[in-house]
């Protein structure tokens, strides 16, 4: 076939989509020919097209190609003169990477895009996917503030772009920078709100996750997605005490508990946690938490207006009740242990007041009586070797003993 014959309808449809079809490479070079031979601006607009759309930089022509486009540019005085100037974008080597650059210190990149004409169907075209890519791994390089204020662009930027192609990289640009650091609140909260909605819950997605891991192509990407569990976890434990504190009759009891738990949580030695509302005590909740994940406790062994806390430290299963009634503790192994993340939890499990065969010394249930703290810790460190950064090891004459 000779290009230079077809009608201009046909050669502007060939040219705007023969770079993705191999099929078409034997006849690429002299349908650029013909279509720049033409003189016609919509055939030129449509290779600019061509050219951000598929950005073939493999493809034996891409050189004449982006020769050509840029000469097309140069040619009107039309917005792609300035936009192919002003962003490089004729520069295959450079272009991404000046516009990844720009992306970071724009304060709404997603306008910077537009202004490059990278908007519409070109928003999900290959130059910008290579151009925010960069941004990506760019981002991954930062710490700090400058980290937070890079990361909440790739947010921002994220949401234009579905194709799950930049998952991996997104991820790595948001998680890399806090391998040894947390972020402040504010961000944290925005960036795990983010990436829950976006990506789902590490704790139950985990076959999802592991995809995600894998694309980030990162030898530590196994304990990023830990971050992303430890920051989960975290956050499970205060909002549960945030709950109970804003809805209990007995404050003082309850910081108390407050103190103990959350002195273990910042020490960073809970692994998992989950919590639980019986009937009443969920609708009183629903005052203070508007949505998020949540088991709830049925049938017996548990008053209505209760909650618990499932809590993972080491090989231990911890449940702590919200008003009266004994701290439970199992080995995770014993067939009576909880399971966290449950949906619904049978109340008369919860108070189960004995372990399985062959798991009887891991099992406890501590009331809260004088001295509580020091039995808890002491059980604790036994089984574990943590020590309680208030309460040490425990006293030896712990009650439970």
């Amino acid at each position: 076939m000779d290009p230079s014959q077809l009608s201009r309808r046909d050669l502007r449809r060939l040219v705007q989509d023969m770079w993705g079809d191999p099929r078409c490479n034997a006849i690429a070079a002299s349908a650029l020919t013909a279509a720049s031979a033409s003189g016609a601006k919509s055939i030129e607009r449509t290779l600019i097209s061509a050219y951000l759309r598929y950005f073939p930089v493999e493809h034996p022509v891409f050189p004449a190609l982006a020769e050509a486009v840029s000469g097309f540019a140069e040619q009107h005085d039309w917005p792609w003169r300035e936009r192919g100037r002003n962003w490089r974008l004729w520069d295959p080597q450079n272009g991404p990477t000046a516009l990844a650059e720009a992306l970071i210190r724009s304060n709404d990149p997603t306008t910077a895009l537009r202004d490059a004409g990278l908007d519409g169907d070109l928003a999900q075209g290959e130059f910008a996917l290579v151009a925010v890519a960069a941004a990506c791994r760019v981002v991954a390089e930062m710490r700090g503030a400058e980290a937070q204020s890079a990361g909440r662009k790739i947010i921002s930027l994220s949401a234009a772009f579905p194709t799950a192609q930049l998952d991996g990289l997104v991820l790595k640009a948001l998680l890399a920078p806090w391998r040894s650091q947390k972020p402040p609140k504010p961000y944290l909260d925005q960036l795990l709100d983010y990436l829950v909605k976006k990506f789902g819950d590490p704790r139950f997605r985990q076959a999802r996750w592991q995809t995600l891991a894998e694309d980030m192509k990162d030898a530590n990407a196994a304990q990023l997605v830990m971050l992303v569990r430890g920051w989960l976890t975290e956050r499970t434990v205060r909002e549960f005490f945030d709950i109970i504190a804003a809805t209990t009759t007995d404050p003082k009891q309850w910081a108390a508990r407050q103190e103990f738990w959350l002195a273990y949580l910042d020490e960073g030695v809970i692994g998992d946690a989950w919590f639980a509302f019986g009937r009443q005590a969920e609708a009183m909740a629903r005052s203070v938490i508007k949505e998020g994940q949540f088991g709830r406790i049925v049938g017996g062994g548990a008053d209505a207006n209760q909650s618990a806390l499932v809590m993972a430290i080491k090989d231990l299963r911890v449940v702590e009740w919200s008003n009266n009634g004994s701290c439970r503790f199992w080995h995770k192994d014993d067939r009576k242990s909880p399971t966290l993340y449950k949906p619904e939890y049978i109340g008369t499990l919860f108070r189960d007041m004995n372990g399985s065969r062959g798991f009887e010394k891991y099992f406890a249930a501590i009331p809260h009586q004088s001295g509580w703290q020091s039995n808890f810790a002491r059980f604790i460190f036994s089984h574990t070797g943590i020590r309680h950064p208030r309460w040490g090891e425990g006293y030896s004459t712990a009650r439970w003993y």
